[in-house]
């Protein structure tokens, strides 16, 4: 099961923040993530090109708490500035458990999508083939804003057992 949902970041105060899903799951972001997530967004928006970076996180009850970010550079990137493999290689267990990145091409008139594309999930799917773990991705769609997913995450549970190698 995948907990899923809209996240507040709480960036503009660097602050945690999060946002609850409908089963009561929910993402917080720590000072230090917030203010990495802020950095990265702007950076973004100032070149027009998404940005990745790697996520450091942890379960704790119904939450997914993230306490850490850790940018995966452009090089040999795509059109967007977004290396899958890239990020797949450097995002991984143990150190990393899963990543982020940004939408800043407008989806409709005056945003972006507030949701993961297609490559998007073949990514996230690339990820999961590659690591055989859990992972938390997030796409960050605003200065404060973020659509998050946790896989394996039911009701504070995980619904597997997380394999590490």
């Amino acid at each position: 099961m995948r907990a899923a949902l809209t996240a507040w970041l709480g960036l503009a105060l660097g602050t945690p923040a999060g946002a609850q899903s409908a089963s009561g799951a929910s993402f917080r972001f720590s000072a230090e993530a917030g203010a990495a997530l802020k950095s990265m967004w702007k950076e973004s928006v100032e070149a027009h090109q998404e940005r990745v970076a790697c996520l450091a996180a942890d379960i704790r009850g119904d939450t997914v708490f993230v306490s850490r970010v850790h940018r995966v550079s452009p090089d040999a990137a795509d059109s967007m500035g977004v290396s899958a493999t890239a990020s797949i290689e450097q995002c991984g267990p143990p150190e990393w458990d899963g990543t982020v990145h940004t939408h800043v091409a407008l989806y409709t008139d005056d945003s972006p999508s507030q949701r993961f594309s297609g490559q998007d999930r073949t990514a996230m799917q690339m990820w999961y083939d590659r690591w055989r773990a859990d992972g938390v991705f997030c796409v960050a769609y605003s200065e404060q804003s973020a659509h998050c997913e946790a896989d394996g995450v039911v009701g504070g549970m995980r619904s597997r057992p997380r394999y590490v190698h």
